[in-house]
């Protein structure tokens, strides 16, 4: 929706910041419980997402020729919420007419284009069916706003133009930022570079400038899991189409491991992404035990490869050797196509610029053609060997950080409200089973389900990624003091105000709700930073808000 049909001067119930596939799903359950809504007043009539896109943009630069979703079409935005809804993927299908073609598969699992082009057709639905989509704005800035609201401060990315709307709830879903490992920093602002998240979207120019040295070039793909393994296959075949005088290009995978692991898909383990299993991780006792149990299932989703992906890969690096025997045996030219190099327990030590690229007609150049663009200095963690080798493109395939909402709070005049002090270093973000006062104030009785029963008492038995040092503190990079914060969130993902009782210090009470989505692994679940609950949380969160005194 353009800017101009956005209303600044009214107090919207509330905003969503960011428009992926959590808030895309909580914009369907506020269509729907509106929808059933029989007698009333319902109390989120006007909504608003600001999203920083200029349309509705779901992984791009990860949907690569071939590459399939890695869960069932039925975890979709709504399904495990309400079969019946209007924004399921099996409604999407019908809308295309391709139900039957897709039953025709024989595959509950979509292409990842065809789960991008879903979520797309449910963003514009929900646009049709009253819901204000704010693109190409960025949020810069929370503030106090009067007559209990928050200001949302946002800047248009095209223009710079800022604005001022005015909420009595938001939701903070901002997805993952790139993690860029410490060793890598130094070169991270290279357009040779390159974070798994933009491949696709930046692969071809960088390509197209290296073809120009006609000679063999060398990539190095940091990362042992799923995204790492598709970028290896993908860079393979496009460099295939990038002639090298009869040599190969080399590709080098990166890995901290002693091989590519599998990701554990069987059905038991599969269970801890269940919605019920919400509810078990929540009412953990301590914060031992989850972390236990995050170790326990990490091979479910982090730094493993889908066995399908794995079994594709092995047969490519094995046809290397087959056709590196033949060419022995025979004495015949060896085959030309790139090479694939696994390199197990290695750790990189540092990496440096041996020079950098200039812009020429809007294509990338370097100033040496026949120089590597970059130096790394590895380790191998066995046998300490140290080795150098000079790579022409780096791609970081290393996970995502989930930190920045706690910037954009700390940085706020509503982040005391919850504990949150600009001078921080790290956040601990804690279920509120696990305040230790036996005090509960009335801020923390706020915490009741939609359901009508309490959040677990003090009394009670109670994503991030897993290379983080504990799955539930934030660092936030900029900031150097070193005073913990602990935030406290109620099972239905709303933070709670501080509380003079033992749950953070006092603040002036804040009768706006701020609620969190896709960040609280460490209090909510492995399934937290993933699509499998997005229906049925986000009809946990409408339900919250509905219940608003």
């Amino acid at each position: 929706m353009p800017s101009s049909k956005i209303d600044d001067s009214a107090v919207y119930d509330l905003i969503g910041l960011g428009f992926g596939p959590a808030n895309l799903a909580i914009a369907g359950a506020v269509i729907e419980k509106r929808t059933s809504t029989s007698s009333g007043s319902f109390p989120i009539e006007k909504v608003l997402f600001i999203e920083k896109h200029d349309k509705f943009r779901w992984h791009p630069g990860m949907l690569l020729p071939d590459a399939r979703m890695q869960i069932s079409f039925m975890k979709d935005l709504a399904t495990l919420r309400n079969p019946q809804s209007p924004i399921t993927f099996l409604a999407y299908l019908h809308s295309q007419d391709r139900l039957v073609s897709f039953i025709n598969r024989g595959s509950m699992v979509p292409s990842r284009k065809e789960f991008a082009d879903y979520l797309s057709w449910a963003a514009q639905y929900v646009k049709d069916n009253g819901v204000d989509v704010l693109y190409g704005h960025e949020v810069i800035r929370l503030s106090r706003g009067e007559f209990d609201t928050i200001n949302i401060h946002s800047r248009n990315v095209a223009t710079g133009e800022q604005r001022v709307i005015k909420a009595r709830d938001i939701v903070i879903s901002p997805g993952g930022a790139p993690r860029i490992p410490e060793s890598i920093v130094s070169i991270s602002d290279h357009p040779f570079v390159i974070h798994s998240s933009a491949y696709a979207t930046s692969i071809e120019p960088v390509l197209k400038s290296l073809a120009s040295k006609l000679r063999p070039l060398r990539v190095a793909i940091i990362g042992s899991g799923q995204s790492a393994a598709e970028v290896t296959m993908d860079l393979r075949e496009r460099l295939s189409l990038i002639p090298c005088a009869g040599f190969r290009h080399e590709l080098d995978m990166i890995i901290r491991k002693g091989s590519l692991k599998p990701s554990d898909d069987s059905p038991f383990a599969n269970e801890i992404f269940d919605p019920s299993s919400t509810e078990t991780w929540f009412n953990m006792p301590t914060e031992r035990i989850r972390a236990s149990r995050l170790a326990e299932y990490k091979s479910t989703n982090y730094g493993v490869v889908n066995p399908r992906t794995l079994e594709i890969l092995h047969e490519v690096i094995y046809d290397q050797k087959l056709d590196e025997g033949i060419a022995k045996r025979t004495a015949s030219a060896t085959s030309t196509h790139p090479h694939i190099n696994i390199l197990p327990y290695t750790s990189i030590i540092s990496t440096n610029t041996n020079h950098t690229p200039v812009s020429s007609s809007n294509n990338l150049q370097t100033k040496n053609d026949d120089a590597s663009l970059f130096s790394i200095i590895t380790q191998n963690v066995i046998s300490r060997a140290i080795s150098e080798v000079r790579y022409d493109m780096v791609i970081c395939a290393t996970g995502y950080q989930r930190s920045c909402w706690i910037n954009l709070l700390k940085d706020s005049d509503i982040g005391k409200n919850f504990g949150l002090h600009s001078a921080s270093s790290t956040v601990q973000l804690l279920p509120i089973s696990r305040c230790r006062s036996r005090h509960v104030d009335f801020h923390l009785n706020e915490a009741i389900s939609s359901s009508g029963t309490p959040s677990p008492s003090s009394d009670s038995a109670c994503s991030t990624p897993p290379t983080s040092p504990h799955p539930s503190t934030f660092s936030s990079p900029h900031i150097d003091s070193q005073i913990p914060d602990t935030v406290y969130i109620s099972r239905n993902y709303r933070l709670l105000p501080s509380s003079p009782e033992g749950c953070g210090e006092a603040a002036p009470q804040l009768k706006s709700r701020v609620y969190l989505q896709g960040v609280e692994e460490a209090t909510h679940g492995l399934s937290d930073t993933l699509l499998s609950v997005l229906g049925v949380r986000a009809g946990e969160v409408v339900g919250d808000i509905c219940h608003r005194d």
